[in-house]
């Protein structure tokens, strides 16, 4: 992009290629007219060719040309939606004039004249894929040169095709064309010649008019012009005028620069913008447009609507006021079949207030104030039902925004309502109020009603010699006789949701009538609105009651996402979509699990009905009656079918989008906030829900440590981030932190040298970091709202920066000695990724990464209180063991008992670190994966999801192994029933697929499924290269193979010591499957299931000493697994090869 110094030459200048080209306003040239319209979408294109007259039949040519290349291209293009896209093309030439209308703020150009009716004539006479000349294009055009259909006489001609049958032909037409278009691109890196003029301060200001002031307020804040641009919803609203015909092009003129100014001032009064002017025959079209990026506000439509009735009103003053009064409804109906959750204390505010009116014949009022969706609304119908259960009387009521501007609305309203007269018919609505005026107040005095009720009660002599004061006292005081006659007959309670929108009067006839009847009124507040005066004052009376309404617990948001969905449990991923993007907020779950539910993206499976699983594509549903909450719908009875839900595995939840109304929601946060917040917000939505601010300054170029952390601090003051950690103490000394590819590659010696050149400068804004790095967001929705604002080449692009960003430090924490989780897994694919080329930005290095060590030492550290985690240390010898005689399985783990009993866990915590693979699995391997799914990169995605399924395993989280395993099992493809049909859409290689059958054999084991993790062992060894016997005589011959095996294999000379890393990554897995099957034959005493377990106890001890070098041996022991259960497998095997069989 190009930016010129002084003055400074915005990018607006883009427009100049066009705007250089045309003449001055009310100039008149020749114009060749190119519409393109979808079809299906409507969206049009007008392009322009100006030049002179004696050129037009040249270029008429030229643009013939490209009219059928483009159709050609793009005439149908199929999208990732399914709809197919089809263009249609109309051409005119002839003369035009352009006008620009506007003030000196913004201008808008127009081109009109009858060449530009003609042409939005020929696109609508052209079907799809046609292109389509006028009338008067045909004879100005060389029609010796041109195969067409006359469509109608003196109207328009379809074009078929060209008859210059040589290329080079048209290459000598095209350069003698270059002599008429001095504003043709001469470069193939600048689509626009304006990129290279010179820097010009007056036409950038004449410029700066016709660009919106949305995108120049980015562009001033100097954002990169690939980070403006975004994916969002906008209302919007045309304004078409249709002018007479024999209407003067000046008066014309007039008439659209009046409209213009009148509909922009009123569009921008309500939050809108209007964004082009299209001329078409004799009239015109205003788009006017509310939601643009900075414009976004809660009832967007009502504001487009009130607008929109304003332009109307100025186009005919004499429109017919509408006089009408609010109806009785609340904005929510209960529900039996969900009932309240967490709201006890809220309803004992209400029947306390009740009580006391009841028994002290006191007014009380209860107001619920709390956040949009929090449940105000089924709070109070709620309480409608429960009053009238016990023979209340309730008035309820609604308020909308525009209330607020109706003086007297809330209280004629909700008198209109007592009086029964809200909803009868006009005609009727006088009879009905005289009815109930009857005996209770005088008949002189029905006609002070008569502008309130819109009624025509005759005028009487005591009432005209009122003035307008009295009057209204009158009307006051006959409303406190009338509510107070009632409340002796029934109690009665008012119910006002959303009464922030009341206006003042109400808000003052409220509290006298509080006062002085023993009323009860509730009444819900949002807490972002800010109280009028009265308001206030009437909250601060002794018989007033503020309840705040708190966010739902985690336990109740998944009892109520259950009771939606009709589920007793839900997934662990379905809980974490839920918890990441509700904070608490019912509203919210309830519209997500609606939102699912209509996108089909869960399947449901019967708790009580008992599957026999044989295969690993069916084992979700056992998965989850394994993490079964206790969490039952309401009303469920014992013998009711209880369901569970699970997600489809081709469905990634983090790229669900969200649906319409909670989008605008979270889009009118954002755009609360400053440009530099919200790009800032933009950036880590990508990153995810939880990000370390160095892969966030990253992802902002031009971003200095000082600029971002004033912004992050801004951001966590109003609660939209926040830090992991609440300390915020400086740290002891400084931690040079990298924050680009480049250096993190560098090895520790070179960042040594890196950070004794910095400048004090940069060493001032290193220390100025928290102690925590790591922030995550604090605001529902605003996340997700914010990533998909992104286009999709540019959100694609960014996760990419991130997936180079965070590869290296996918490995073990540095207490754990680094490396993969499965072991030596790099080492062993390397070769194969490095020579297909599969991968855009993985790369395996045998070193840890420097940011590795920084990261985990940021890690809040474990305290001493909590227990204490076996770690491994040098092992003895092997002749020390086998010194020793166990010739079982329990002389083996007493053994290995004393063993440990001899280490002292205080003195191994002083020495030890604690590990941070947990956090390194949720910090870096989760996103990593879901970073290398959006992207497309699946080869990369499944080495992932491998790393995160083994760190899992290790972990002990079993479910979130299987999670990630079933993603695996999803980018592989459906399996065939045929061996040589077999085809993974993923290209991976043998060892991986070893692995993969491994970990799956490891988490069926852990879910009770035994034979299948057998098979998947068994398969995994196959993989592998070695096989496992099915039959007893199986056994037999293979153990007498591996006796001899390993007497041949001691004799066989070293092994190629480049190829050992991958030896050892094969060596360990066999190992590993041999352990497990150990263990799965174990669980069964029968004979026969002894001889298989120690059959695998020789092939896992012959294993063991492939490698007949004692240090190799250690060194794959010291990598393999440290958990006491790997250790003694590994142990048990050196002692197993004397037993009997």
């Amino acid at each position: 992009m190009y930016r010129a110094k002084e003055p400074r030459l915005t990018p607006c200048m883009i427009s100049s290629a066009l705007l250089g080209a045309l003449p001055r306003s009310g100039e008149s040239r020749y114009l060749i007219l190119v519409s393109l319209s979808c079809v299906s979408a409507g969206n049009v294109l007008l392009a322009l060719w100006t030049v002179k007259q004696n050129q037009l039949s040249d270029i008429i040519t030229l643009v013939a040309k490209c009219s059928l290349e483009i159709q050609e291209k793009f005439g149908i293009y199929h999208t990732r939606e399914g709809q197919d896209l089809q263009l249609k093309i109309g051409l005119s030439a002839g003369r035009f004039s352009q006008v620009i209308v506007g003030d000196e703020q913004r201008q808008y150009l127009l081109v009109i004249g009858r060449n530009v009716d003609d042409v939005q004539v020929a696109q609508r006479l052209a079907q799809a894929n046609e292109i389509v000349l006028s009338w008067n294009c045909w004879k100005l055009c060389e029609q010796y040169m041109f195969e067409v259909e006359i469509m109608r006489e003196d109207e328009a001609v379809k074009l078929r095709d060209m008859r210059i049958i040589d290329p080079f032909d048209f290459d000598e037409h095209f350069d003698k064309c270059l002599d008429y278009l001095p504003h043709y691109r001469t470069s193939a890196d600048t689509l626009r010649t304006a990129l290279e003029l010179d820097p010009d301060s007056t036409l950038e200001q004449t410029l700066r008019k016709h660009i919106m002031k949305n995108l120049l307020k980015k562009i001033d804040e100097g954002q990169p012009m690939e980070y403006i641009s975004e994916f969002r919803t906008v209302t919007m609203v045309l304004v078409s005028l249709e002018f007479h015909k024999t209407a003067w092009m000046s008066h014309l003129c007039h008439l659209i620069q009046e409209a213009a100014l009148y509909i922009s001032t009123v569009i921008e009064q309500g939050g809108g913008q209007l964004s082009r002017i299209f001329m078409f025959e004799k009239g015109c079209m205003f788009l006017c447009v509310f939601g643009l990026p900075g414009d976004k506000k809660p009832d967007e439509c009502a504001h487009a609507l009130e607008s929109s009735f304003s332009i109307f009103s100025f186009c005919w003053e004499n429109l017919a006021e509408t006089k009408m009064f609010g109806r009785r409804h609340l904005a929510r109906e209960r529900n039996k079949n969900h009932p309240l959750l967490d709201r006890e204390k809220e309803l004992e505010a209400f029947q306390m207030a009740q009580r006391e009116c009841l028994h002290q014949k006191k007014g009380q009022a209860v107001l619920y104030e709390g956040g949009k969706g929090y449940g105000k609304s089924q709070l109070l119908a709620e309480i409608n039902f429960l009053a009238q259960k016990e023979g209340h009387r309730v008035l309820p009521l609604k308020l909308k925004e525009a209330d607020f501007k109706q003086c007297f609305y809330a209280i004629q309203t909700l008198m209109a309502i007592f009086f029964e007269i809200d909803a009868c018919p006009a005609y009727y609505r006088q009879e009905c109020l005289h009815k109930q005026l009857h005996g209770m107040v005088e008949e002189p005095l029905h006609c002070l009603f008569n502008d309130l009720f819109f009624v025509k009660f005759p005028l009487s002599f005591k009432v005209s010699h009122m003035d307008d004061l009295t009057r209204q006292k009158k009307v006051k005081a006959c409303f406190f006789q009338v509510l107070q006659e009632a409340v002796r007959e029934t109690p009665l309670i008012f119910l006002i949701d959303e009464a922030q929108y009341m206006d003042a009067a109400s808000w003052e006839f409220l509290e006298t009538l509080l006062s002085t009847v023993p009323i009860i009124m509730v009444m819900t507040l949002t807490s972002t609105f800010t109280l009028c005066g009265c308001a206030q004052h009437f909250l601060q009376s002794s018989q007033a009651v503020l309840v705040p309404i708190l966010k739902l617990a985690t336990t109740s948001l998944l009892r109520m996402a259950c009771w939606e969905l009709g589920v007793v449990s839900i997934p662990q991923e379905l809980q974490i979509y839920l918890l990441h993007r509700c904070f608490g907020n019912p509203l919210y779950c309830e519209v997500l699990c609606q939102d699912l539910l209509s996108k089909d993206v869960l399947l449901f499976h019967d708790l009580q009905k008992e599957e026999k699983n044989s295969k690993w594509e069916t084992l979700s549903a056992n998965a989850m009656k394994s993490t079964i909450y206790g969490i039952l719908p309401a009303g469920s009875e014992e013998d009711q079918e209880l369901y569970i839900c699970t997600v489809k595995d081709d469905v990634n939840l983090d790229t669900v989008l969200l649906p319409p109304l909670l989008k605008e929601i979270a889009v009118n946060q954002l755009d609360q906030l400053s440009l530099e917040e919200q790009l800032l917000v933009k950036c880590a939505a990508v990153i995810g829900h939880s990000f370390h601010i160095d892969l966030l300054q990253h992802l902002l170029p031009g971003w200095n440590k000082n600029k971002l952390l004033q912004v992050l601090r801004a951001l966590v003051d109003i609660h939209v981030l926040c830090w992991l950690s609440k300390s915020q103490e400086l740290p002891a000394e400084s931690i040079l932190v990298p924050s680009s590819i480049k250096i993190i590659e560098q090895t520790k010696e070179q960042k040594k040298k890196k950070s004794d050149a910095d400048s004090p400068l940069s060493l001032q804004e290193e220390l100025s970091l928290p102690q925590t790095e790591m922030l995550e967001f604090g605001v529902p929705l605003l996340r997700e709202a914010a990533w998909e604002l992104w286009p999709k080449a540019q959100q694609i692009a960014l996760h990419l920066e991130c997936a180079c960003f965070l590869q290296d430090l996918a490995c073990r924490c540095q207490s754990c000695h680094g490396g993969d989780f499965v072991p030596f897994h790099r080492f062993a694919i390397c070769s194969a990724k490095s020579c297909s080329g599969i991968s855009r930005f993985c790369s395996y290095k045998d070193t840890g990464s420097v940011l590795t060590q920084v990261i985990t030492d940021k890690l809040q550290l474990p305290s001493p209180q909590d227990s204490f985690q076996f770690q491994t240390k040098p092992f003895r010898s092997q002749e020390a063991f086998t010194s020793e005689h166990c010739r079982t399985e329990e002389e083996f783990l007493d053994q290995v008992n004393r063993k440990l009993a001899q280490t002292s866990p205080e003195k191994d915590m002083l020495t030890t670190k604690p590990c941070h693979c947990e956090e390194i699995l949720q910090l870096v391997l989760s996103p990593l994966t879901q970073h290398c799914l959006v992207i497309g990169e699946t080869t990369c995605a499944f080495y992932y999801l491998l790393e995160a399924a083994a760190a899992s395993l290790d972990l002990s989280d079993n479910y979130m192994a299987f999670f990630y395993l079933r993603k695996a099992s999803s980018l592989l493809g459906q399996p065939s029933a045929f061996s040589f049909l077999k085809k993974h859409k993923v290209k991976i290689c043998q060892f991986e697929e070893a692995i993969f059958c491994c970990l799956r054999s490891e988490v069926c084991f852990n879910m009770g499924q035994i034979t299948l993790a057998k098979k998947l062992a068994r398969q995994a060894l196959r993989l592998l290269k070695r096989n496992f016997p099915w039959t007893w005589f199986g056994v037999f011959f293979q153990t007498f193979l591996e006796k001899y095996w390993r007497s041949c294999s001691l004799s066989q000379p070293p092994n190629n010591p480049s190829e050992n890393k991958k030896k050892l990554a094969v060596l360990q897995q066999r190992v590993h499957c041999l352990s497990l099957l150990w263990q799965l034959y174990n669980l069964d005493t029968t004979a026969s299931s002894r001889r298989f377990a120690c059959l695998a106890t020789l092939m896992q001890k012959n294993s063991a000493e492939e490698f007949a070098n004692e240090a190799q041996v250690f060194k794959l022991m010291r990598y393999a697994d440290t958990s006491r259960n790997q250790l003694w497998r590994i142990w048990f095997s050196q002692f197993s090869s004397d037993l009997l069989f």
